[in-house]
């Protein structure tokens, strides 16, 4: 009906135009663009129901919305992540927040590990996998490592990120290391260049014994982007609790935020058993159960740089 009242009223402006101001072509590559605008509406109110299905643990329902989005949009990555999420719970997952890499694997593939550390000095990244890039929708977002306990081989921790285009980090972090083993977060700071929207980032994490011979590093590395999704957006602005918010954007795929959610929830209430056992869930969907336990480590005790020359505060989350 609306696309009758739509042709009709064309129809009623094209003959009150003079003769010869619209050619054919134009009259009728209206048809391609309302056929653009129709399935685009479809796809946001296909999603937006899929995530209020998420937000109600209504994971069957959720699933058919979802797909109703990818066949509207085939391969789109929102729609494709949110089915592989969902059709984890549905899988028989008795948990209460889920997270399905795309590419899984936790292997240290993308380590190296130099001459000079003992056993079981070892940095972990808390992240779905070593071959996913991680997604945020936050322009400064947080990163967050399992670190050991101080050494003597240690001298200092290095965390730096770069714009895969340019070989000047846009920040760079050095600190001490911690007399304690624990997990630690590095946040992007309100005074330096936030994330650009569709740019993927390098964040490199080092644990240096010797810097005069840096080949000798513990080194990580992994990739981070951030994407800006009006539907998630919007669900979250409706949801005002932050572990349905968490749940949200793990079904999305966007880790950091759901996992700095969580962690914002445990520094604020950490004997919380509701809150300890969403963070146990998310880090085990991931693999990174044996992490569950290690306590949050206070902000980062820093000598640290931004881009540019800037002189960067102390690290933490959110």
């Amino acid at each position: 009906m609306k696309r009758k009242l739509w042709k009709s009223y064309l129809f009623a402006l094209l003959v009150c135009l003079p003769f010869g101001a619209v050619s054919t072509s134009k009259i009728f590559a209206v048809e391609p663009v309302y056929q653009v605008a129709q399935v685009t509406t479809g796809y946001n109110q296909y999603m937006r129901l899929g995530y209020t299905e998420t937000k109600r643990r209504n994971y069957r329902r959720a699933l058919g919305y979802f797909q109703q989005a990818a066949q509207l949009r085939p391969g789109d990555i929102y729609a494709t992540t949110a089915i592989r999420n969902v059709t984890g719970y549905i899988q028989g997952r008795r948990t209460l927040i889920s997270f399905v890499p795309g590419k899984p694997n936790r292997v240290g593939s993308a380590a190296s590990r130099g001459a000079c550390f003992q056993r079981g000095e070892v940095v972990i990244p808390l992240i779905p996998s070593n071959r996913d890039t991680q997604y945020t929708t936050e322009e400064r977002p947080t990163f967050f490592f399992s670190i050991p306990k101080a050494s003597k081989t240690v001298t200092e921790l290095e965390f730096v990120l770069r714009e895969d285009d340019n070989l000047d980090p846009l920040y760079k972090e050095n600190f001490k290391a911690f007399d304690q083993a624990g997990i630690v977060g590095i946040t992007l700071k309100a005074n330096q260049p936030p994330l650009k929207a569709g740019k993927e980032y390098t964040w490199a994490f080092s644990m240096i014994c010797d810097p005069n011979s840096r080949d000798r590093d513990f080194y990580l590395e992994g990739k981070i982007q951030l994407m800006e999704d009006e539907n998630v957006a919007a669900q979250v602005k409706e949801t005002p609790t932050p572990l349905d918010r968490a749940v949200l954007y793990a079904t999305a795929g966007f880790w950091e935020n759901a996992l700095s959610i969580l962690a914002d929830l445990r520094r604020q209430s950490p004997n919380d058993p509701q809150i300890k056992q969403y963070w146990s869930d998310l880090l085990k969907s991931v693999k990174l159960d044996a992490l569950a336990d290690q306590p949050l480590l206070p902000p980062t005790t820093q000598q640290g740089t931004m881009g540019n020359g800037g002189t960067q505060g102390a690290g933490g989350t959110r």
